[in-house]
């Protein structure tokens, strides 16, 4: 009565997964040296010190780049400017749009590195980070409410965002 039910059917042969499409070849112009060295000032202003994480020195071949030549990035390229980068995701200086968003990303958590030492401990969760002058209006928000509290300004703590 229960064979049906033991009996195991055959179950359909799974399709092979799709080979990813091979990358297209990265090509380094004199615009990728300008975003590693606009990486590297940006890291060094917010008190990063590149050389105690083990930054590895500019890659020979940057000076190809540096004479106006064009360069086929492989992955040996790759990994040296990652090793020039330390902690930074090679992807981030491959492009004007990569690099603007970490650099935007770096001012951001400069800002507020900043603001908790000076007591405001800004959190942000989900999303993305807002840019660095939204965090510093924010800041000022806040300053400006601990400041109406501090003074017996219950309308102006009461009511955030209504203060005259």
């Amino acid at each position: 009565m229960f064979d049906k039910l033991r009996r195991r059917r055959p179950r359909a042969a799974a399709l092979p997964a799709p080979h990813p499409a091979p990358a297209s070849p990265v090509v380094a112009d004199a615009a990728l040296l300008a975003r590693v060295d606009r990486v590297r000032s940006a890291l060094a202003a917010a008190g990063v010190n590149l050389d105690e994480l083990g930054a590895a020195p500019a890659p020979t071949w940057f000076a190809h780049l540096q004479d106006g030549h064009r360069l086929v990035l492989g992955p040996a390229e790759l990994k040296e400017t990652a090793g020039h980068l330390p902690g930074i995701a090679v992807e981030a200086v491959l492009s004007d749009e990569a690099c603007t968003r970490l650099l935007s990303h770096i001012e951001v958590l400069t800002t507020l590195r900043d603001l908790k030492e000076e007591g405001l401990d800004l959190r942000f969760c989900h999303g993305e980070l807002p840019d660095a002058s939204t965090v510093r209006s924010l800041a000022d928000y806040v300053r400006d409410q601990v400041a109406a509290a501090a003074a017996g300004n219950d309308d102006a703590a009461a009511n955030p965002g209504h203060a005259a």
